[in-house]
């Protein structure tokens, strides 16, 4: 279920989501890679640049019940050199999906977030299909995390649900630790998912594929 791209490469990545439609792979970004980018993300919120994040799909609403977290969308146009070679890994993920998978992914939208202490995100579908709709849909997420030095009684895991039942009828989620590096990948209108609370401030950048 697990795997590092120092011992396996992208095709193994998407052989996995063909098979189970997520996958999490180590190492997606390099040390020197996360850590400036979990810099940027600490320097946004203190210059207040991110912005407290909503739900809904047309307009957003604010509703900390739900989710916690700041966010500030990338601008490819004014990238960083970290977030250019973040990028640069997203477009070679997304050329490897499309090339094994024939999804038609075509664009790419990301954004920085900051979970302060205590905050989450509740249970949620990151796309709802929307029959006979000509919008550009969330088809992939890729979340990737910052967090150096993160212990696992730091909480902030990442609980993703299977779509799958065990002999009692229990629904099975695995959860997964925010380390520094490391990338989740899954299909975007198939797995529910949320964020658990965390001892510390949680860092992580989110990406989401498009197909029409």
């Amino acid at each position: 279920m697990l795997l590092s791209t120092h011992t396996a490469n992208l095709e193994q990545l998407v052989d996995r989501i063909a098979e189970r439609g997520f996958c999490i792979i180590d190492h997606f970004l390099d040390d020197t890679t996360t850590s400036a980018l979990a810099h940027e993300a600490k320097s946004l919120k203190q210059t207040a640049a991110m912005n407290e994040a909503g739900i809904g799909r047309e307009q957003l609403a604010i509703n900390k019940s739900i989710r916690g977290d700041s966010i500030c969308w990338l601008n490819e146009a004014g990238a960083t050199e970290a977030q250019q070679s973040y990028l640069r890994q997203m477009e070679d993920l997304r050329l490897t999906l499309n090339r094994h998978l024939y999804l038609g992914l075509f664009g790419l939208e990301s954004h920085l977030a900051i979970y302060p202490t205590g905050t989450f995100y509740k249970r949620h579908l990151d796309c709802f299909a929307t029959p006979g709709s000509n919008k550009p849909q969330r088809k992939i997420s890729c979340i990737v995390y910052l967090n150096h030095e993160w212990q696992d009684e730091d909480g902030g895991k990442l609980r993703l649900y299977l779509n799958e039942t065990d002999e009692f009828n229990q629904e099975k989620s695995i959860d997964v630790s925010p380390l520094a590096g490391r990338a989740v990948v899954f299909l975007s209108d198939t797995f529910y998912h949320e964020v658990l609370p965390a001892t510390k401030e949680r860092l992580s950048l989110t990406g989401w594929f498009f197909t029409r």
